[in-house]
């Protein structure tokens, strides 16, 4: 028999207390780790943020103390705050049982004392031990406005992993959306779903305001910035990504299920996601119903897969709150809108599939002879919840079961996620993908003059990038790249006859994939021996023919390759691009500042590049976590 009963600190509680932080008027709960500070004659000052709490314990040295048999033990908690609104606190034990009894002077239920207080309270807490064996005893509590309750209610039911307390997410964003008057401010609820309702950020001031702007709803999941749209009655929540990762035909007709859309979405893009299987729901149901209306469509086509995209139902009710679905002050302040063109899940009717126009609103054309960009949807498992962050585009909620932080100079760069962002050369880029240990990364902007202006130049001689004959000249991108741009990032003095040398300190050739991307046809035929337009999923063989492949140091993203579409902030900021990827034999495929795909003769126009290198397999990662606001370094 054991001779001390010690209290799971996993199942009950912990001594952790919320910083608390307004955001404009709009108030929201942070969890984070506690500091126990043991001062002299056991006072044990327990922080967060702007709220202490000081348990005084006599001749202990921390928040977990022993009763032994036959005794009783006092415990004084002074909370103190310096916020200036309202707190409410909770307190909590373990839930005894046996000959252990609890006073306090405070009147408590299940385990938990819990009040409100202004700046300060003192609680005090008598535990008897009239048994014949020790017991350990650890405190916990909460505290956060008293305006929004504290999510927990007997005991802490959350995960709890080194001292952090690990709140749903969902609970989370469901803390920020408000009402007045009993009138939702930035949400619409309809069959216990709240959709997400509201402004972006940068929305016209005459239709949004503090009340209705969305601002609250970002994951940082698997290398991308996601957005919260909906929360089911089960806490799962759907998510979309905030950025466009390709552009590509959406099928050739308009089933979803098995479509070019469908395929990538579930297999090139799914493979991207880190630790899937237990973050999000693989059997998710997506309503792929033919409508022309934005009603909530009958259940008629059904599809079960991990990743998919919204209807046009789950679209219109993201700016259902600014006007009706046809007002172009609704739609074009919608959080959603991102200023590019983007496929919805909808058939329409005939061979036509709807999307997002650029300036927000619905529309709809042919499935296999007009592309858009690709903004994939997932939903997050229920009970997600939260590793850091506050929820907003700088500081975004991270999942706990994501991958794990890089270690300084010990985590190799080629061990992490699809997105994430490094600087390189002092600029910055974002993974693409792990090819054969070498890892593949893109510019996140175009390739800009000394005047920051976007640098436009011709494709190359011929539809073949990289075949240079007797044009070797900085008019064209695959000689300026691999020759002029390159020398100038590693700093290649003029008369070194051999810069490979320098380069391969850092890079790698790379293998780039020259297959044509005609007309109504899969994005698998940009890589693979066989030609497909049809809706059949086939098996790839890689292209190997030596005319359709360029290797070298510097080339430019093939279509269906992650980030192959515009990262801008929308068509007014974007620039016309090139692709690697041939339409014919006289045409090569580019992106419009509006996402979508085009194609143009490479000695005849002139166009900006993002280009992409490869980084060695043995590059490690000195610093940063891989966001935006903290690329890694490797140099």
């Amino acid at each position: 028999m054991d001779l001390q009963k010690t209290i799971n600190i996993n199942k009950k509680f912990i001594v952790i207390m919320i910083l608390l932080s307004l955001i404009s008027v709009m108030s929201y709960y942070s969890y984070a780790l506690f500091q126990v500070n043991v001062v002299k004659n056991g006072v044990i000052i327990i922080r967060t943020g702007s709220i202490d709490l000081t348990a005084t314990v006599q001749n202990e040295t921390n928040n977990t103390f022993t009763v032994t048999a036959n005794s009783s033990k006092t415990v004084t908690i002074n909370l103190t705050s310096t916020n200036e609104s309202e707190i409410a606190y909770k307190m909590y034990y373990e839930n005894l049982t046996g000959e252990l009894t609890v006073t306090s002077n405070e009147t408590f239920t299940n385990n938990i004392v819990e009040g409100k207080m202004t700046t300060s309270k003192t609680i005090t807490l008598t535990f008897t031990n009239s048994g014949t064996e020790d017991v350990s005893i650890t405190l916990g509590g909460l505290g956060g406005l008293a305006a929004y309750p504290i999510p927990i209610e007997d005991g802490n039911k959350h995960e709890l992993i080194i001292g952090v307390i690990k709140p749903a997410i969902s609970d989370l964003v469901k803390m920020n959306l408000t009402d007045t008057n009993g009138t939702p401010d930035n949400y619409v609820l309809e069959d216990g779903i709240y959709y997400i309702s509201g402004c972006k950020e940068d929305g016209d001031s005459s239709v949004c305001n503090e009340k209705n702007t969305i601002d609250f709803n970002y994951v940082w999941y698997s290398g991308k910035l996601w957005r919260i749209t909906a929360i089911y009655p089960d806490g799962r929540m759907k998510m979309i990504t905030e950025d466009l990762i390709t552009a590509i035909y959406f099928g050739s007709n308009t089933t979803y299920e098995g479509s070019w859309m469908y395929q990538w979405l579930n297999e090139d893009f799914k493979d991207t996601l880190y630790n899937y299987e237990n973050i999000i729901d693989t059997n998710s149901t997506w309503n792929a119903t033919m409508t022309f209306g934005t009603g909530k469509p009958s259940e008629t086509t059904m599809v079960t897969a991990p990743v998919g995209s919204l209807n046009t139902y789950e679209y219109v009710k993201s700016y259902a709150k600014l006007g009706s679905y046809n007002t172009s002050s609704a739609y074009g302040n919608g959080y959603l809108n991102i200023g590019y063109y983007w496929w919805l899940i909808t058939p329409g009717s005939g061979s036509n599939v709807q999307f997002v126009d650029y300036d927000g609103p619905l529309i709809y054309n042919s499935a296999g002879s007009f592309t858009n960009g690709v903004r994939p949807s997932i939903n997050l498992k229920s009970g997600i919840v939260l590793s850091s962050g506050e929820g907003t585009k700088s500081n975004p909620y991270k999942i706990s079961g994501d991958k794990e932080e890089s270690i300084a100079n010990t985590t190799l760069l080629n061990t992490r996620s699809s997105g994430e962002y490094l600087a390189f050369k002092d600029e910055l880029y974002r993974i693409v993908g792990i090819e054969e240990g070498t890892t593949k990364i893109v510019k996140a902007d175009y390739i800009r003059d000394g005047s920051n202006n976007v640098l436009n130049k011709y494709f190359a001689s011929s539809v073949t990038f990289g075949k240079i004959t007797n044009t070797a000249s900085d008019t064209y991108w695959d000689y300026y790249l691999n020759n002029t741009w390159l020398k100038d990032k590693f700093e290649i003095q003029e008369g070194d006859e051999h810069p490979e040398d320098t380069y391969d300190t850092l890079l790698t050739q790379g293998t780039y994939y020259l297959g044509y991307y005609g007309s109504g046809v899969s994005y698998k035929n940009t890589i693979c021996k066989t030609s497909n337009t049809t809706d059949t999923v086939f098996a790839c063989e890689k292209i190997d023919d030596t005319n359709k492949l360029y290797t070298g140091y510097v080339g430019l993203l093939r279509i269906g390759e992650m980030f192959s579409s515009q990262l801008g902030s929308g068509y007014a900021t974007s620039s016309i691009m090139w692709l690697i990827t041939p339409f014919n034999s006289s045409q090569v495929r580019s992106v419009d500042r509006y996402g979508r795909l085009n194609y143009h003769s490479p000695t005849s126009y002139s166009f900006g590049v993002r280009p992409s290198v490869n980084l060695k397999s043995t590059i490690v990662i000195l610093g940063g976590d891989g966001t935006l606001e903290h690329p890694f370094e490797i140099e």
